[in-house]
């Protein structure tokens, strides 16, 4: 968006963003829903901003991630039922096999990062068409 529609997109620093992985280093708050709370305030009021991450969360619980599967590793799609990241990955981890440090769990947090954000762009489209 910072290239494409410049003004105030180009004014974030994306390097802000980088303690979300880890669940901000805790395996707290899922790093994507994080980010995406950040991007919807900055483009929506305060009201707006509520309902439309409420409904992210809301979505996220339910969802099967990783829609989007980065490298093409055809990873196994899991339901978290929370937002926090230990639950979200522990499932992952429990059905897939892998290990946290292992590149496949990271391609998987990478595709739900891609999912997370299709999503807010979709509910903002609506919302502020």
């Amino acid at each position: 968006m910072a290239d494409e529609t410049g003004y105030p997109f180009n004014q974030i620093p994306t390097e802000m963003f980088i303690n979300a992985s880890g669940g901000y280093q805790t395996a707290s708050l899922c790093g994507s829903l994080g980010v995406s709370a950040a991007c919807i305030g900055s483009v929506c009021d305060a009201d707006t901003s509520k309902k439309l991450i409420g409904e992210v969360i809301s979505w996220y619980k339910k969802a099967e991630f990783p829609m989007y599967q980065p490298e093409n590793l055809n990873l196994p799609t899991t339901v978290s039922d929370s937002e926090i990241c230990n639950e979200s990955v522990s499932k992952f981890m429990e059905v897939s096999g892998y290990a946290y440090a292992d590149h496949e769990r990271k391609a998987r947090c990478a595709g739900v990062a891609a999912d997370c954000t299709r999503k807010i762009v979709e509910l903002l489209n609506e919302t502020l068409a």
